[in-house]
Formats: structure tokens, C-alpha cells, sequence
């Protein structure tokens, strides 16, 4: 089987790196919702007084986070794509080749 994969070794590994990107953009999301709500909203560091220019900046930021963790999957699921249908179209291949060695009877 390692015959097959490491020749598109490359795309896994891309596909890899973009799943982490994608997850650490989804693991950022909840920190930065709370400090919308506990900084912008309730202003629990700021004695009650509420900031609508963090909750802005910290919206943008989520928004930006939102796209390129997207960019990410999308990228990842063309590398998965890609590595699998190669690495699948050369066993068939192999598969063909070696049934076509057998003789008919």
C-alpha cells in the first residue's frame, strides 16, 4: 500500500496541515465569543460599562478567523480528494494490469 500513497505523499500532508488550520480556526471561535459577551456586552472588567468598539473589532476578527478557517476545509477536502482518486486509480490500474497477465482458461 505504501507503494501507492507515497507517491502523493505531498497531497496528504497538505491536506493535513489544512485540517489543523481549519480546527484551530474553529478552536478560536469560543474564546473570542466570550470576551464579546464578558468584555463588550456585560463590561465585567470594565465595571459594567459595556464597549462597542470591541465587540466590532472582535466581530471583524471572528468574521476573518470564519473565512480562512473555511478556505481551509475546502482546501483540504481538494487534497483528500485528489490523494484518494490517484492513489485508488493506480490500484485499479495495477489490478487491471495483473488480471490481464491470466490466462482466459
Amino acid at each position: 500500500m505504501w507503494k501507492y500513497v507515497k507517491r502523493y505523499l505531498p497531497y496528504a500532508v497538505l491536506a493535513a496541515a489544512f485540517m489543523v488550520g481549519e480546527v484551530l480556526m474553529d478552536l478560536l471561535q469560543p474564546e473570542l465569543m466570550s470576551r464579546i459577551v464578558d468584555d463588550g456586552v456585560l463590561g465585567v472588567h470594565t465595571g459594567g460599562v459595556g464597549d462597542m468598539s470591541l465587540i466590532w473589532a472582535l466581530g471583524l476578527k471572528m468574521i476573518c478567523l470564519v473565512l480562512f478557517g473555511g478556505l481551509c476545509g475546502s482546501l483540504n477536502n481538494a487534497f483528500v480528494h485528489m490523494t484518494g482518486q490517484n492513489v485508488g486509480n493506480d490500484i485499479r490500474k495495477d489490478a487491471f494490469r495483473r488480471l490481464m497477465t491470466f490466462s482466459f482458461s
